[in-house]
């Protein structure tokens, strides 16, 4: 049962970051547009963000859930044999994992997968996406007192 709930709680902390680093992502490249003096109505930004969120699948959600994988797997080590806060362990793991993993992509292969990553901003708003997947998890496969 243990393992169901930490695989369910894996895929809902996914989900989350998912959901919240694409449609960041698309806000991030209407500002950029709108910079030009264009105009982006609300329904523009919503048609964008939720064509986004089903045109991203095969990329970033892929990205998001192997990069997630390998981080909670190293903050489960590190809290069980460095010790620690578990929360902090993977509170760090989902802040740094994804803008490590894009800017890792950058320095090997010369693309930026997402356009966000360009900028320090940008990396630090896809780290704060990827906080909150891993809050989502923490919260999830926390321990209740009873």
């Amino acid at each position: 049962m243990k393992t169901i709930k930490s695989i369910l709680s894996y895929l809902a902390a996914i989900v989350v970051a998912y959901l919240l680093t694409s449609a960041m992502g698309t806000q991030f490249v209407l500002a950029d547009i709108k910079s030009y003096g264009l105009v982006v109505s609300l329904s523009d930004r919503v048609a964008a963000t939720l064509h986004d969120i089903a045109g991203l699948v095969p990329v970033l959600l892929i990205l998001v859930s192997v990069t997630y994988l390998v981080a909670f797997i190293i903050a489960a080590l590190g809290h069980r044999f460095v010790g620690g806060s578990r929360l902090y362990w993977f509170l760090a793991a989902g802040f740094t994992s994804l803008p490590a993993t894009m800017m890792l992509m950058k320095m090997t292969m010369g693309i930026t997968p997402f356009a966000p990553a360009g900028t320090i901003f940008g990396l630090l708003l896809i780290a704060l996406c990827g906080l909150a997947g891993a809050w989502v998890y923490t919260r999830l496969t926390q321990n209740k007192e009873a």
